[in-house]
């Protein structure tokens, strides 16, 4: 028979409460008895770790990530964010999204189709300009190597830095 003190943490945090933390101002203490203080920017349900975001007072930012395995406690000291804070936080941790032309887009099109003929790796470009690679995997626009979607890993991470690998990629931007 299993015991109640055996049960994983999972089975008996509160996912409700770790989503309330989220853009609040927090001090986490640790097993080691060190303590942080900043803004959650999320705390993942399953590990109970937490990612801090604090901000300096000279403008700087410093992410701060505690494991859950070290957390020992966390203490809301703010859970009002300052207007517009929220959005701040989140807007660190997204990638810059980049809006290419047709003709950009054409252009990085034709130059990944040479490179991957230059590599000997099969593909073809399906109707809707996605190109279809190895039977597997498809890279659509913009061409780049978070835009490739396999379902088989090792197929995805060949490609993917197949794709990162090319030469130029970078420079079709400015076309």
């Amino acid at each position: 028979m299993s015991d109640v003190n055996d049960t994983h943490k999972i089975f008996t945090n509160d996912p409700v409460l770790l989503h309330s933390m989220i853009h609040c101002q927090v001090t986490v203490t640790t097993t080691d008895h060190k303590q942080y203080t900043g803004w959650v920017h999320t705390i993942d349900p399953v590990s109970e770790s937490v990612v801090l975001v604090d901000f300096g007072e000279n403008g700087s930012k410093e992410v701060i990530l505690v494991s859950g395995y070290n957390v020992e406690n966390i203490k809301v000291i703010n859970s009002n964010p300052p207007p517009g804070l929220a959005q701040f936080i989140d807007t660190l941790f997204r990638k810059e999204q980049v809006h290419y032309s047709s003709q950009q887009l054409t252009a990085r099109r034709e130059a990944l189709c040479v490179w991957l003929a230059e590599n000997r790796v099969p593909y073809t470009v399906t109707d809707d300009m996605s190109i279809q690679v190895l039977q597997a995997a498809m890279i659509s626009p913009p061409y780049e190597p978070e835009s490739v979607q396999c379902t088989n890993e090792v197929v995805l991470d060949k490609v993917m830095k197949l794709v990162q690998q090319m030469p130029n990629l970078s420079n079709s931007k400015s076309l």
